[in-house]
């Protein structure tokens, strides 16, 4: 068992022991925040994969799909029947397209490797994924800062066209970097559903969205053996964390937890913006 679970660790990987701790912590992230907490704080998760790896974004978004996609299976047993289908279906239109604007991207990402020159260290496509999660990340930062500040508490009841631009907004974020949970949660929280509803419609909408992102993750080579035998290897972390996120729902004041969250996302957000600068600009 251990030479089997030893030859799942990716090669490129230099530190194992930092994979390995980094790893689990992103996928029990993951999965605590996704059962739990409605996913808004698993946005964590892809910038400690990253770390994980390395510095390697490419690698880092092809493990943690297969994750997410584990941690949904979970979280649908644990919240089944229990969401707001309108308000998921709602986004879903929007979000079919955004994953398509999100792939184009990707591919675009990707041809700068193909080229000369952009054979530097890390890459220039793995640069740009840098960038881009780190400046979603602290984006997310300041903006809740400025609403918890302002004391802002919107109500509505979304129109479909609401609906399509919160979708395709997520469904882009979710492609590039697996950063959508706070683009749903600017959407959803305001609705003022129960806690437990909010959860579980977050759950219904992602657990769509990223079995729909496999097909461009397949396509563009995103998800391959590597990062299969990776998630494999990080599985038992995803299951621990979503038993432990189901456990944690309504003991643990989301307010602290997610504040904690915000700091240490502003921080990583903030030196993967750093590190991607210097990489484009070196």
């Amino acid at each position: 068992m251990v030479p089997l679970a030893w030859s799942l660790i990716p090669p490129d990987v230099q530190n194992v022991a930092a994979f390995l701790l980094l790893g689990g912590l992103s996928a029990m992230l993951v999965s605590v925040a996704k059962a739990g907490f409605g996913g808004t704080i698993g946005v964590l998760s892809f910038p400690i994969m990253v770390y994980a790896y390395g510095g390697d974004a490419m690698l880092a978004a092809g493990t943690i799909l297969p994750l997410l996609v584990a941690t949904d299976l979970v979280a649908l047993a644990g919240w089944w029947g229990k969401w707001n289908a309108r308000a998921a279906w709602m986004m879903l239109p929007g979000a079919l397209a955004g994953i398509g604007a999100g792939a184009a991207v990707l591919w675009g990402l990707q041809r700068l490797d193909s080229r000369a020159y952009a054979a530097q260290a890390g890459g220039t496509a793995n640069a740009a994924l840098m960038l881009i999660v780190g400046l979603i990340s602290v984006s997310f930062v300041l903006l809740q800062a400025i609403m918890t500040l302002r004391g802002r508490r919107l109500v509505f009841r979304p129109v479909p066209w609401e609906g399509a631009v919160a979708g395709a907004t997520a469904g882009v974020a979710s492609t590039l970097a697996h950063a959508a949970g706070p683009v749903a949660a600017m959407y959803l929280l305001p609705q003022q559903m129960p806690k437990g509803t909010y959860v579980a419609t977050t759950v219904l909408f992602f657990a769509v969205v990223n079995q729909v992102k496999l097909i461009p993750y397949l396509a563009l080579g995103r998800i391959n053996a590597t990062t299969v035998g990776a998630a494999v290897l990080l599985l038992p972390a995803v299951v621990t964390g979503a038993v432990l996120g189901l456990m944690l729902h309504g003991r643990v004041p989301q307010r602290q937890f997610t504040a904690v969250v915000y700091v240490l996302l502003a921080l990583t957000g903030g030196h993967m913006i750093y590190k991607g600068l210097a990489t484009l600009l070196g």
